[in-house]
């Protein structure tokens, strides 16, 4: 499993520190040629920071930031070789969230490119919706993360509405929801803000300890790396407070150390 894998990473480096490679670009208005330059940059920057920063890393995550410009089967496999090259691996932070059969040739693409995990949305739910995708990921030994409360202000509005989930039982928050949806679906991690510390502490007494927790916005969000460990996190997301440091190495090296 997946999450085995992250585990083991986190041993060996002594981190719990995920980099987030959030890097952006500016594409309008250029021409194909002033493209393929910005293209070749983000490459470019993109692998300067894997190889700045991935001794203190258990894994990388790319978003759409990344993926959209330089391209799924373009640069991207090139940057996820670099990843794999140092010993690690590469999450796409894609948010998948359709009916199945669309996210099962959206998950096919991610995998076909080299990639290691996808975060999924509970949301949508299993029959009909992620269920050829976790069936793809076991028959590829790849991993599925679910999102459980998101890191931005804005999260209460969705992920901290109160359900019940059959319309019977007492209702409670949708967070509680997703991370029961994730036992059962004994899913590879689960995305909790850093920026909640206190949702951190529930998440993990509703999980139990099999089931990793991964926190992103610490840093430029306002999360603290420590607290979220402290409060049951088992891996932060760190991404502007490293790939935009004048020292990426040196802030990799802090984040992970705050981690131990």
């Amino acid at each position: 499993m997946y999450k085995r894998k992250l585990t083991a990473s986190s041993f060996v480096r002594k981190s719990k520190l995920i980099i987030g490679l959030d890097l952006t670009a500016e594409m309008a208005g250029k021409n194909e040629a002033a493209i393929k330059v910005e293209k070749e940059r983000l490459e470019k920057e993109a692998l300067r920071i894997i190889s700045l920063t991935a001794e203190h890393a258990v894994a990388f995550k790319i978003n759409r930031h990344l993926i959209l410009p330089v391209g799924l089967f373009d640069g991207i496999p090139r940057i996820i070789k670099a990843i794999h090259d140092a010993g690690i691996t590469a999450i796409a932070d894609v948010k998948l969230n359709d009916i199945g059969n669309t996210n099962k040739t959206i998950a096919k693409y991610y995998f076909d490119a080299g990639f290691d995990a996808l975060i999924v949305n509970p949301l949508v739910g299993m029959e009909g919706g992620l269920d050829s995708v976790f069936e793809m990921a076991l028959n590829r030994k790849r991993g599925i993360i679910t999102l459980c409360y998101m890191s931005h202000p804005g999260a209460r509005e969705g992920y901290g509405l109160y359900v019940s989930p059959d319309g019977k039982k007492k209702p409670e928050p949708f967070y509680h929801h997703f991370a029961r949806i994730a036992r059962k679906w004994d899913t590879d991690g689960v995305i909790v803000g850093a920026t909640y510390p206190e949702i951190i502490t529930e998440v993990r007494e509703v999980l139990g300890s099999e089931i990793p927790i991964l926190s992103p916005g610490v840093g430029a969000q306002g999360g603290d790396a420590r607290a979220a460990i402290d409060a049951g996190a088992d891996f932060v997301i760190v991404v502007r407070s490293i790939i935009e440091a004048a020292d990426p190495a040196a802030a990799a090296a802090q984040f992970a150390a705050e981690t131990r």
